[in-house]
């Protein structure tokens, strides 16, 4: 199962515990459903982490995370030569593939 087939899934295990399949309509919450679906949404928050994201900005050195806009060390800056290939701060994973290459 790849990443994105694992979020469809969890996606839609949430709302089968949120909405009524034949209806659409939204289900009386209880305890344990409410827990499911809060469950379900922190698996796909850190699911969708791993997918990796260009890096923005148009100055090799000022990169930026795209999930959370933090500055990202690219290894083009003076001070650094460190690439991360993983956000500081929120975690999304950074695509450096050649469309962000400059040098």
């Amino acid at each position: 199962m790849t990443t994105e087939e694992a979020i469809k899934q969890l996606e839609y295990d949430k709302a089968m515990c949120l909405f009524n399949p034949m209806t659409g309509e939204e289900k009386p919450m209880n305890e344990d459903c409410r827990k499911s679906a809060e469950a379900d949404e922190l698996a796909i928050d850190a699911l969708k982490k791993q997918i990796p994201m260009k890096a923005v900005g148009t100055h090799y050195a000022y990169m930026r995370c795209p999930s959370c806009n933090h500055r990202i060390p690219s290894g083009g800056g003076s001070s650094s030569r460190r690439r991360d290939n993983w956000c500081n701060y929120c975690g999304q994973k950074i695509d450096w593939s050649k469309n962000n290459e400059t040098n």
